[in-house]
């Protein structure tokens, strides 16, 4: 079992474990058809989707395998979620961000704490994370981070949110950073 911590801060933002009441601030960018068009889970369409959410995400901190932060600034409240998962290929990160907030650098901040946090485990060898090849935003997050592009994967992913969800699988680039 990893452990990583509940609780990082960084200049602007704090990221902590979401709890229950935490389920409307969730829901305010996991509904939005904009923010979800290039994730892998469907869109929220009412609170129970989002409880729903938050009952997996107490059950990834419990297994020590699959953690999830709500990302928090101080006048904007909720804005986004980061994620590092573990499994034999290393850790995954992954994250959202409220639309209210795209642009402002939130996104890069929040992934680097968790980057960084991951990157502190010594027999960790391998991070990694796929985006949309649309997704120019995260793109950027992720060579950011100081990944490095290691090629497309050809209809690797659903997006269910996506315009073209019905053409199957969608096209993603993979970064890594290896030690």
């Amino acid at each position: 079992m990893i452990s990583m911590p509940q609780r990082l801060n960084t200049p602007r933002l704090t990221l902590r474990v979401p709890g229950g009441g935490d389920a409307e601030a969730i829901f305010a960018f996991a509904s939005d058809a904009e923010v979800t068009r290039f994730m892998t889970w469907a869109r929220h369409v009412d609170l129970d989707d989002s409880s729903d959410f938050l009952d997996d995400v107490a059950e990834g901190w419990s297994s020590g395998e699959d953690y999830c932060w709500l990302i928090e600034h101080a006048e904007h409240g909720g804005i986004g979620t980061v994620a590092c998962s573990f499994s034999e290929h290393g850790a995954e990160i992954g994250y959202v961000l409220a639309r209210s907030v795209w642009g402002q650098g939130f996104g890069r901040e929040a992934a680097t704490a968790v980057f960084d946090a991951a990157q502190s485990i010594d027999d960790l060898y391998r991070i990694w994370a796929t985006c949309d090849t649309e997704n120019a935003a995260s793109r950027r997050i992720l060579e950011g981070l100081g990944m490095i592009y290691e090629g497309c994967l050809r209809r690797w992913s659903p997006r269910p949110n996506h315009a073209d969800r019905k053409a199957g699988p969608r096209d993603v680039f993979m970064y890594a950073w290896t030690r």
